[in-house]
């Protein structure tokens, strides 16, 4: 079975959560906007929608701390790969509805971000960069040069990440406005 070297592990549990805690925190802050995309999926019945609402805060919340914690890591991961389906299977769902004009959430302004098959792309592959944390780490102790470049490799990631996510809100934006205008 392949090894990872665990900068490798370590910069890819420092994206999964930073993407999952700043996910809450927008979340958190809008909550009535929040509540609002999570009842515009039209994936659980509309009582079911007070209850879900703050518990996907929670949850990603919660993978953001345990993702970081080594006794905890892989209940993160497995709460990640969750969190992670329940999202393709909701936004295909509705792609497959014909409703692309949904926000998917995830955006981090207040504009809107709205559902496509690239967000399908986006998080099928944070699955997969996901699951390869599950591969067993090279037994090495990391030196001071390793946690700096762990967290450089992190920030590195976490930028490639936001800026996929950008063009991915820009894409699905530019698209509406050329099918607008003919």
């Amino acid at each position: 079975m392949p090894t990872l070297d665990p900068i490798y592990s370590l910069t890819i549990t420092i994206l999964i959560a930073f993407v999952f805690a700043f996910a809450g925190i927008h979340k958190a802050m809008d909550y009535a906007r929040h509540a609002g995309v999570v009842a515009d999926y039209r994936v659980v019945p509309a009582w079911f929608v007070p209850l879900l609402a703050p518990l996907l805060i929670v949850l990603e919340f919660g993978v953001a701390v345990l993702v970081l914690l080594p006794g905890t890591r892989s209940a993160g991961l497995i709460l990640t790969i969750g969190l992670l389906l329940i999202y393709i299977f909701s936004i295909a769902l509705n792609l497959l509805r014909g409703r692309s004009f949904i926000d998917c959430g995830c955006g981090w302004g207040s504009q809107g971000h709205p559902i496509s098959a690239w967000l399908i792309f986006r998080n099928v592959t944070m699955v997969v960069i996901t699951m390869a944390a599950f591969l067993p780490s090279t037994n090495r102790s990391l030196h001071l040069v390793d946690w700096i470049l762990a967290a450089f490799a992190g920030t590195t990631v976490i930028i490639i990440y936001s800026i996929g996510d950008l063009l991915i809100a820009n894409w699905s934006k530019l698209s509406r406005l050329k099918s607008a205008h003919g």
